[in-house]
């Protein structure tokens, strides 16, 4: 399987974008993939609320995932909106959370693509 990943976007412009595309050795099973992705807990559309302890001061995140298959082209973006309620200063912790984020779903979703290398017993 080859792919390739970019991530863009941050803090400063509230918005990060990710595209992994995906290229596997034969054609994908689209309605088994689509169905997985769409039903799946771990890839579902989502709002995370970040609170500042004490107060009402929360920041959401909301979490967007689509997926597009064509032949053997496997196409996962993920978008996270960073909506601010009230004036809450984001860091660096914010950011990192979403790229761990990204991480893990992009860990999971080569699992449903390729779930056992070929060759190899497990």
């Amino acid at each position: 399987m080859k792919k390739k990943v970019i991530l863009s976007g941050g803090l400063k412009e509230m918005v990060t974008y990710c595209t992994a595309i995906y290229e596997v050795d034969k054609d994908v099973d689209i309605e088994y993939l689509t169905n997985i992705v769409s039903k799946s807990p771990i890839f579902e559309n989502k709002s995370f609320y970040t609170n500042v302890l004490g107060t009402v001061q929360r920041t959401t995140i909301t979490r967007n995932t689509y997926l597009f298959v064509k032949g053997n082209i496997i196409t996962l973006q993920i978008r996270y909106d960073i909506l601010k309620v009230v004036d809450i200063k984001l860091t660096e912790k914010d950011d990192e959370w979403i790229k761990n984020d990204v991480e893990s779903l992009l860990k999971h979703f080569e699992l449903l693509v390729t779930p056992f290398d070929e060759g190899k017993d497990e």
